[in-house]
């Protein structure tokens, strides 16, 4: 991929990404990071309770039985990780419990994977109800305790749709996904609110995850999270992971306190780079045309220029229309091979061309599902849940994970792709599940997940630079672990079938909530209502943006998504309640802490009667002065920080938008007062 590092539109963008991501993380509060230190040293480094849990043969298991020796090491990684690796080594039952944690100095955050092994020469008793996390916090009996989570992804306006719910002593509450995705029915993220703060966690495991939040007991909150499913004996020299969990601690009454917080940490520790900077979701455009003899070549290589010289950044060839592998979708999910009949000369010419015009080059796989007929299906039956009848690709299989790898990173070095969009259109949970006998369960799910993970990052290593699109019939597998390898560039599939622009708003403002960077389709051109409802910082054209006709379209709605770009990466503020009525008006907001400046995206939806609404500006400083400018509009004004906090914003036509920018004007901006109205 060294072609992808060299490239000079990469190089630009690294610079600007290094500024604007460098800086904008959420500021911490010395409250904040001592109460992190404070549960590390209690949870993992000291004498205190370990943060997981699980039950041998019927008991539970405990650090302090006889027999368990606990050993600590710890190493700076740089000014702002340190790392704890943490045993218990269990010599009675031959087992071994590992915590491999990071504790951030710039984040009130810290994160950790449990591993457990047979360190015993027989298989081990019985290991059941693993948790990564258990532990308990101590909010007073009488005091309120909210929790705030998030739907899944429901290809519908409910998408990613937030919900605040109060736990009263001698409650309890649980969630897991449906079928094996992370996200789908629930998100895998989760905010504590307690009188005076709290703490916001997030899980990685792109299978069946399970999270319970407790209040049974009158003086405790109990918060566990791990497997849904464990009940597993070792063998000897075995060992098994736990899904990544997240904590990031947060002082305060205002619960997106804890969201800014953990969004901070996921833009600084989480989320992928090149060179060193955050990668924001990429500008993307494709084409459906077909050249008369039935080929894809002439018309993919014939696009890119016209694409670059409008400002897109990557070639998208989708599942649908391009199909490059025989069979089409999903007949053709099996064979990872160029179709003869569609690209003679294979992928290596798009490839060329795409990097011959800047641009990066983005491929449609699923590579976890097998159809009848294809290629693995016949060869390697051995290899699916359903066998010569299809079904999931087993990578809990090494040798058929090693296999897989070979076949896709073939296809990734002759087109020289900057993505893989790895698509996952299917439950895999069933399969799981009739794999394992009685005294394995949750072992195949575990060794597939572990066998993805360990797919993708040899991918990465033969790769530099190469990233995943994460998709999963849309938005269903958006975990931690997921964000650390790639982004979301297409998070719903409801906009396979079109716009849906309230929807769009409810769900690219619901993601924000947790997760930074994500995409989708864009159905129109700057400043249509469509456009703006779906725009974030990168997105699908779902329009021709290489014909004549949409140039100055598509140039104006790039513009201003690079303009906003640098926004997103700061503190997220839901303006107006999320609702779906179309006869209310929308918004949210982006502040920078950094740069004392921001946006609002406003939506007057169709049927709203009032042509302006009062909203309050979040993050800026009462007595600072502001510039504030309506993107599209000459308008603009100069207020105080206290004006903000009644600004008025006025869109005539319904259904409508405006996009409001606004900076602090520094003393040393003399030019600032011409601008006064």
């Amino acid at each position: 991929m060294d072609h992808l590092l060299g490239n000079p539109v990469w190089a630009a963008l690294t610079a600007l990404l290094i500024c604007a991501g460098s800086a904008a993380r959420a500021a911490q509060t010395p409250a904040e990071q001592a109460a992190m230190r404070a549960w590390v040293r209690d949870h993992i480094t000291g004498k205190g309770a370990p943060p997981f849990s699980l039950m041998v043969g019927d008991e539970p298991w405990r650090a302090t039985a006889d027999g368990t020796r606990k050993t600590v090491r710890s190493q700076r990684l740089d000014a702002q990780r340190m790392a704890h690796t943490v045993v218990w080594t269990d010599a009675e039952r031959g087992l071994r419990f590992r915590v491999e944690a990071i504790e951030y100095r710039d984040v009130p955050s810290v994160e950790w994977t449990l591993r457990v092994a047979n360190v015993g020469a027989s298989d081990s008793p019985i290991l059941s109800d693993i948790r990564a996390l258990d532990a308990e916090l101590a909010p007073p009996a009488a005091d309120p305790v909210t929790l705030h989570w998030s739907l899944g992804d429901s290809n519908s306006a409910d998408s990613f749709r937030p919900v605040s719910e109060p736990l009263a002593t001698g409650s309890a509450k649980s969630f897991a996904p449906v079928g094996g995705r992370s996200s789908d029915g629930f998100m895998p993220y989760f905010n504590v609110q307690m009188p005076e703060g709290g703490v916001a966690l997030a899980i990685g495991w792109s299978g069946q995850w399970a999270a319970s939040f407790d209040r049974t007991a009158t003086d405790t909150f109990r918060l566990r999270a791990g497997l849904e499913l464990t009940r597993l004996k070792l063998h000897p020299h075995e060992e098994i992971r736990s899904p990544r969990v997240l904590l990031t601690f947060w002082r305060g009454t205002e619960p997106l306190r804890g969201n800014q917080l953990l969004r901070s940490t996921l833009i600084q520790h989480v989320t992928p780079r090149r060179n060193g900077a955050v990668v924001f979701t990429p500008i993307c455009g494709s084409v459906a045309e077909v050249d008369p003899d039935g080929t894809y070549e002439g018309p993919h290589v014939r696009v890119m220029k016209p694409l670059a010289d409008v400002g897109i950044e990557v070639f998208w060839s989708d599942m649908d229309p391009q199909q490059w592998y025989p069979g089409g979708f999903p007949a053709g999910t099996g064979t990872w091979e160029p179709d003869p009949a569609k690209y003679p000369r294979g992928l290596k010419p798009i490839g060329d061309a795409a990097r011959a015009a800047g641009l990066g080059y983005l491929l449609w796989f699923e590579p976890e599902r097998v159809a009848p007929g294809t290629q693995i299906a016949r060869e390697h039956p051995e290899w699916v849940s359903g066998g010569a009848a299809g079904g999931l690709f087993r990578l809990d299989i090494p040798e058929a994970r090693r296999w897989l790898t070979d076949k896709i990173d073939a296809q990734i070095t002759q087109a020289g792709l900057a993505w893989v969009r790895w698509d996952f259109n299917t439950w895999p949970l069933p399969a799981w599940r009739a794999a394992d006998p009685p005294d394995r369960q949750g072992m195949t799910e575990i060794r597939h997940i572990e066998g993805l993970y360990a797919m993708w990052d040899e991918l990465a290593r033969r790769h530099p630079g190469m990233l995943i699109d994460i998709c999963a019939s849309g938005g269903r597998r958006l975990d931690i672990e997921m964000l650390s390898r790639g982004l979301p560039l297409w998070h719903s599939d409801l906009q396979c079938d079109g716009a849906h622009p309230e929807a769009d708003q409810l769900q690219n403002a619901g993601l924000y909530r947790w997760i930074p960077l994500h995409a989708c389709g864009v159905f129109g051109l700057e400043p249509s209502y469509a456009f703006r409802s779906a725009m974030t910082t990168g997105n699908v054209f779902a329009l021709a943006a290489h014909a004549p006709e949409n140039a100055e379209g598509v140039r104006r709605s790039v513009a201003v998504q690079k303009k906003l770009r640098p926004y997103v990466l700061g503190d997220f503020y839901d303006t107006l309640p999320h609702s779906a009525e179309t006869d209310r008006w929308f918004a949210y907001q982006f502040h920078r802490q950094d740069l004392d400046a921001g946006c609002l995206l406003v939506y007057r939806r169709a049927n709203c009667a009032d042509a302006a609404v009062v909203l309050t500006v979040r993050g800026v400083r009462p007595s600072g002065r502001y510039r504030v400018t309506f993107e599209g509009a000459d308008e603009r004004r100069i207020v105080s920080g206290a004006e903000l906090s009644r600004l008025e914003v006025r869109v005539p036509e319904a259904p409508g938008s405006t996009i409001v920018v606004y900076e602090r004007i520094r003393p040393s901006d003399r030019t600032a007062e011409k601008d006064r109205p």
